[in-house]
């Protein structure tokens, strides 16, 4: 007998893989289609892991995309905790860790990415953590449960990393009970997207909640007997800790790719059809930097809005359609009930410009990102601020505010107005 054929082949078992499912069903209700995930779990949404979950305010149930029954009613095959080993693109066959071997008419790689791991002296101890998936953060749920049950005093806990998740997490465990310090490399936490303004309003916002902040300074070794106990600073300062979690950026999952000629860099490159460069082949969420229409450049993978999106695109692409990505680069987060979103890429900002009250007890600002030409790259919105439609419409037209910089700044004056 030959290898098993369907159709579509979803390799990648979370958001972007459900997306394109979904996608094809909605455009050919009869192809085989087989989905791939190597977690145990059926689609979930991942980003409240580090947020209500960590917390205990939602549980795994309210996690999970669809019901199980949607999967037969869609005739949609399911594998989970089954693990895709090797990709052969000149025989369009996929073999799977378990030795069975799967042909397919048109493939998508979806398989996310994996926590960057530490590469310090202690990593390995038990107690230091790497959160990505359900279980693991069931685990560091234990870790702050036992944390705070000493009652001879309060526990504490190290964050590493602060971006987005390092963040996250650390609000959540310091909003369980714990005392948290938070380790960030760079002058303030959001480096990567937050300008000096903004990131000097989270230092004071984080600060007035309770975390410690270490700032410009990175782990150098986590020490203890049997277990994380201390973590050693780089600038030799010593803290104690129950636990230790590690949340310094992500990688994108590429090993499928070795002898194939798929292009990838930091991650799987394709076009804004979600199209590789090999026929047949499509590439999306957090694996993939898909081409932005609005950038002219591959879009660095980023949470939930792009997998969302670039799975359908490629879902509704691999079905027949002509479909391009039309979104833009864009996500949201949350940190003590504070919410803030963010659109553009800040690589093409030069200089940065506020508008509102950058005010810790009632936040309400955006912080503007312009390219040396004086035309909106980025925009982030810390609290109510703002018509996120119109800020969206800002950074996909890549407006340009040259002359009325002082007028973008009153928080009275309407930004509509630049579109005129």
């Amino acid at each position: 007998m030959g290898d098993p054929h369907v159709k579509y082949l979803l390799i990648g078992g979370g958001l972007a893989s459900f997306s394109a499912a979904a996608a094809i069903r909605m455009r050919d209700e009869q192809g085989s289609l087989l989905l791939v995930g190597q977690e145990i779990n059926r689609p979930y949404n991942r980003s409240p892991l580090s947020k209500t979950f960590l917390r205990r305010q939602s549980d795994r149930t309210e996690l999970f995309l669809c019901r199980p029954e949607w999967f037969t009613d869609h005739g949609v095959q399911l594998r989970t905790g089954c693990r895709a080993a090797n990709l052969d693109t000149g025989r369009s066959v996929v073999n799977l860790e378990n030795g069975e071997s799967i042909s397919y008419d048109r493939l998508l790689l979806a398989t996310g990415c994996a926590p960057k791991p530490l590469s310090i002296p202690g990593r390995q101890l038990p107690g230091v953590f790497s959160p990505h998936n359900i279980e693991d953060y069931e685990q560091l749920q234990v870790a702050v449960g036992k944390a705070k049950a000493d009652g001879r005093r309060r526990g504490r806990a190290v964050v590493i990393g602060g971006g987005l998740l390092g963040v996250e997490i650390a609000a959540s465990i310091a909003q369980a009970g714990v005392e948290v310090d938070l380790i960030v490399a760079g002058a303030h936490p959001w480096s990567r997207f937050a300008g000096e303004s903004a990131g000097s309003f989270l230092s004071r916002f984080l600060s007035d909640r309770g975390l410690k902040l270490h700032l410009g300074v990175r782990a150098a070794r986590v020490e203890g007997d049997g277990r994380a106990q201390r973590i050693i600073l780089s600038d030799g300062q010593t803290i104690a800790c129950d636990f230790v979690v590690a949340a310094a950026g992500t990688v994108p999952n590429k090993d499928l790719l070795r002898g194939t000629g798929i292009v990838a860099e930091t991650a799987i490159l394709a076009d804004e059809h979600c199209r590789t460069n090999v026929a047949g082949i499509y590439a999306a969420g957090d694996c993939a930097a898909v081409r932005d229409p609005v950038f002219g450049k591959h879009r660095a993978p980023e949470q939930w809005d792009t997998a969302a999106a670039t799975g359908a695109v490629a879902g509704a692409n691999m079905a027949g359609d002509e479909v391009a990505l039309t979104g833009m680069a864009a996500f949201s987060t949350e940190v003590f009930g504070l919410r803030a979103r963010a659109w553009g890429q800040a690589k093409h900002v030069t200089r940065r410009l506020m508008r509102g009250a950058a005010n810790v007890e009632s936040a309400d600002f955006l912080e503007i990102g312009l390219t040396a030409e004086g035309s909106v790259s980025q925009i982030l919105a810390v609290g109510p601020a703002g018509d996120q439609a119109v800020l969206a419409e800002l950074v996909r037209r890549r407006v340009g505010i040259a002359g009325r910089e002082e007028l973008v700044r009153e928080p009275g004056w309407g930004l509509e107005n630049l579109f005129g």
